[in-house]
């Protein structure tokens, strides 16, 4: 466990990291929560939304209804964990400033759960996933505060690879459970698994990761309710231009993962029917599950190593690694090739999410640091929605123009996408010196 001396420390000005080493049981604690948050959205948008939406909407109309419901969440994500995440930066009651709002939005999460497992019409489905996004988010915005809260600067690019671990671990849990739960008719049962899940990672972050009092002044109560709109871009350069390149890396990550059946089914395995289609499904499955695997071994270690090789230097390079697979698909000669890309795409993608997130509580102030975190799920959230706005079209527009050249042009355009996310994290330049910031990163 940590010694007495980090955690008086962590009460007032910023860690210096000197010293201090967290404990892996205690990193995993704190990473547990992130573990129930993946669990929860991404068991949601790939296998449980769309199920729901099947009980409830026709079939000439689901795939608006689909993105109807995915484009609100992604509005509410976006407002919603800036406010939250500001709001737990004023609390100042004796049991922590995060963690009242961790307890508040998980309860919420279960009622919406159970609300969601009662729905029998796309208007009853609407309201309860709406307020499960307010929820989550409320919990979250509040929750991504604490590794900059507890972590000592010096650990936390291993602090980060146990948070990116976290993703990817509760990623497949995700996929694995609820999706063999809905394949035997077991929706319910699914989403009730989704509440305990979230539970338990409440219970265990409680009971072993600290959180202490607001002991200087966070933003103000208007700056915290108007969240998004009241951050001024400008002042906070280093910030911005990280968001920027996160917005871009992950969009071409995400623009990947997101029509990589349509590109299998496409390139591998062309013609109509079931069978056809359910051995492209197979072949995705697998493909996902080689990004996700090497994504997850992958994360600990460069977490570890950005400490000594420096953060931006090795976004750069993930993001760089990942254009590279990305291209390498145009002219894939075989599903197997394919299969190697993807152990490239998933190693960009595990550096790219542990080191990322180190580098962005590098950059927040101790004060705000849950409003500064909350914000930077402006680029997440919108990551996902530019992908497929943009990339969605791109695909069609290529079709439309020559056949074959729909799959072209949208890698281009994402290997572009990771190329400028890689070359834009230069322009961050973190002090040498400064409260929560490392100079390891100093020459950009």
């Amino acid at each position: 466990m940590v010694d007495k001396s980090s955690l008086v420390a962590s009460r007032g000005a910023p860690l210096s990291g000197v010293g201090i080493r967290f404990s892996a049981r205690r990193l995993m604690a704190l990473s547990a929560y992130w573990v129930a948050i993946n669990y929860l959205w991404q068991g949601m948008g790939a296998l449980i939304l769309p199920r729901l939406i099947v009980g409830t909407i026709p079939s000439a109309h689901r795939g608006v209804a689909l993105a109807a419901l995915s484009v609100a969440g992604a509005a509410v994500a976006i407002l919603v964990q800036p406010v939250a995440g500001a709001l737990s930066d004023r609390v100042r009651v004796s049991w922590g400033r995060r963690k009242p709002f961790m307890v508040v939005g998980t309860v919420g999460d279960v009622v919406c759960l159970l609300g969601l497992a009662l729905a029998g019409s796309y208007g009853a489905l609407l309201i309860p996933y709406c307020a499960l996004q307010v929820c989550s988010n409320t919990a979250e915005g509040a929750y991504q505060g604490l590794l900059p809260d507890q972590v000592p600067e010096g650990e936390r690019g291993r602090a980060a690879g146990y948070y990116g671990l976290a993703v990817f671990v509760g990623t497949g849990l995700g996929f694995l459970l609820t999706g063999q739960l809905i394949a035997v008719g077991h929706l319910s049962l699914a989403l009730g698994t989704v509440a305990a899940v979230v539970l338990l990672a409440l219970a265990v972050t409680l009971r072993f990761v600290p959180d202490t009092p607001a002991e200087s002044q966070g933003p103000s109560r208007r700056q915290a309710l108007l969240g998004i709109f009241s951050f001024n871009f400008r002042s906070h350069p280093a910030f911005t231009w990280l968001l920027v390149s996160r917005l871009l890396a992950l969009m071409g990550i995400t623009g990947l993962t997101d029509f990589a059946l349509l590109y299998l089914k496409a390139t591998f395995y062309s013609g109509g029917g079931a069978e056809i289609a359910n051995r492209a499904s197979g072949a995705t499955s697998v493909l996902l599950a080689v990004v996700v695997v090497c994504a997850a071994v992958v994360t600990l270690p460069a977490g570890k190593l950005s400490q000594r090789w420096g953060r931006v230097r090795m976004v750069r390079w993930a993001a760089w690694l990942g254009a590279a697979g990305t291209l390498l698909l145009i002219a894939a000669p075989s599903l197997l090739f394919v299969y190697a890309v993807g152990v490239m795409v998933g190693s960009a993608f595990g550096m790219l999410l542990s080191v990322d997130w180190a580098l962005v509580t590098d950059l927040v102030p101790a004060a705000e640091s849950g409003r500064f975190m909350g914000i930077s799920n402006l680029a997440t959230a919108g990551a996902g929605i530019l992908a497929t706005a943009i990339g969605g079209p791109l695909l069609d527009l290529g079709n439309g123009a020559h056949a074959g050249a729909g799959f072209p042009l949208l890698f281009g355009f994402l290997a572009v996408s990771l190329f400028l996310g890689g070359w834009l994290v230069g322009r961050v330049r973190v002090p040498a010196t400064g409260p929560g910031l490392r100079g390891a990163d100093a020459e950009g």
